[in-house]
């Protein structure tokens, strides 16, 4: 599992390449709370490289999307792979997470609020 980091201003893009299980829940659940409790607008979570989501990788989104809101923040996915849409769409979390779908990684470009 690998996460890379960009910063632009007030955003913050988290790309998740491999599994986001019980094995690496926790380190991606720290990074993700370390970012929302730091002065970002915005978190935009690429998740296209997720290769398998399990329970754990989902709980730790639904606590994300929680402590967003909770803070006037918001976590928006960028992209995902089609089973990891299909997981969010049947455990039925899909809709808290505004999307960014199509178009080219967030990576290389500038973001601005939305």
């Amino acid at each position: 599992m690998k996460i890379k980091e960009h910063i632009d201003g007030l955003n913050i893009v988290l790309s998740i390449e491999g599994n986001f299980d019980e094995n690496t829940s926790l380190e991606i659940a720290s990074k993700i709370d370390s970012v929302i409790s730091g002065g970002i607008n915005t978190l935009y979570l690429e998740l296209e490289a997720v290769q398998y989501l399990s329970s754990a990788g989902i709980s730790v989104l639904i606590v994300a999307h929680k402590k967003a809101v909770k803070g006037g923040k918001r976590v928006i996915i960028s992209g995902m792979s089609d089973k990891v849409k299909e997981i969010l769409q049947t455990v039925g979390i899909l809709p808290l997470f505004p999307r960014r779908e199509g178009g080219r990684s967030l990576w290389h470009i500038d973001l601005k609020p939305i």
